[in-house]
């Protein structure tokens, strides 16, 4: 029975691996400058493609299926939450889609001002689209899975887009270092980044980073921001066709290992590093961060976690081997 489960597993990988490959070789028209039309197509993909993902992984699944919870605000600010729940793959798992408009705070603008967009001030109109993801195995043989794309647009005094740009990523978060996963994982973003892939390799090393536990949150993949390149809407689009695609292969691998009750402890402290770093560094959760959205924020929080006092592997096991390559990243393709 356990190799029949798995025998489905591998073949509903290979029928989505293709499936996403031909989605890469399509080429959509890409406006080569901001444009509140440019704006309108994007937001328009990410709903249609928040549609695709969520189909591939309940694919994977198997038994799990995802909720819908559609949210809106008074001032036109809207999105859709879907989560899926103690499935055979997936403990818990979001992909959300969201689109916010509103006035920049002078915080805000000083935030942005600080990572070179000189031409935004408070009191500024701003519209937002962005699509993100997380998934989090019941094995901890699995990788946690994240990753998002979005688009964020200011207007000038007569409401037409003034500076627009792109931003995103992906990234891997295992408790257990299998070289072979990692590096097909960085493998699939060097060819759907082509070469500006160490660029945004460095940047998610440098992003997803605990200064107070001097490590970083996982294997790192790829990140990037504040794009205003003329392929910026063509790159944002390509991450999120083939974001299920580069996490496939390892799940059709790693599924079915044994797990012990210390591995699966194990899974709960690294899960412990990960809300972490959410509540303590991510610079899109303190964005977002407001009475009406902490539930959407939440959302991506792993379902079980464990701290323990000043918990340490043991020297030259596994998880240790963990932890000195999460203080010492790697180049992994």
């Amino acid at each position: 029975m356990r190799l029949a489960v798995l025998l489905l597993a591998v073949a509903t990988t290979d029928a989505l691996l293709n499936s996403l490959k031909r989605l890469v070789r399509r080429k959509p028209q890409q406006p080569q400058h901001a444009s509140a039309t440019a704006f309108g197509a994007f937001k328009d993909f990410l709903a249609e493609q928040q549609e695709v993902m969520c189909n591939a992984v309940e694919a994977l699944d198997g038994t799990s299926s995802f909720g819908e919870d559609a949210w809106t605000r008074g001032d036109g600010s809207h999105g859709l939450t879907r989560v899926i729940a103690d499935g055979a793959l997936v403990e818990k798992g979001c992909i959300s889609t969201s689109y916010i408009q509103g006035t920049l705070t002078k915080a805000r603008a000083e935030a942005m001002c600080s990572r070179g967009r000189e031409n935004v001030k408070a009191g500024d109109r701003f519209e937002a689209a962005a699509l993100s993801l997380v998934l989090h195995a019941k094995s901890p043989h699995v990788p946690t899975l994240r990753g998002d794309a979005r688009c964020f647009v200011v207007f000038d005094e007569n409401d037409e887009p003034r500076e627009a740009w792109y931003g995103g990523g992906c990234d891997l978060t295992p408790c257990y270092v299998v070289e072979d996963d990692i590096r097909g994982f960085h493998a699939h973003w060097r060819d759907v980044c082509k070469g500006r892939y160490q660029d945004m390799k460095q940047t998610c090393d440098g992003y997803f980073y605990l200064p107070l536990r001097q490590e970083h949150r996982g294997v790192g993949g790829v990140f990037w921001d504040d794009d205003a390149s003329a392929d910026a809407d063509a790159l944002a689009r390509r991450v999120l066709e083939t974001m299920i695609a580069s996490w496939a292969p390892i799940v059709a691998r790693r599924r079915g290992d044994a797990v012990a009750e210390a591995q699966r402890q194990w899974q709960l402290l690294r899960r412990g590093r990960y809300l972490e770093f959410n509540l303590l560094n991510d610079r899109g959760v303190r964005f977002g961060l407001s009475p009406d959205a902490i539930e959407r924020i939440m959302v991506s929080a792993p379902p079980l976690i464990a701290w323990q006092y000043k918990a340490e592997p043991a020297i030259g096991s596994p998880e240790a081997r963990l932890v000195d390559v999460l203080r010492k990243p790697r180049s992994w393709a």
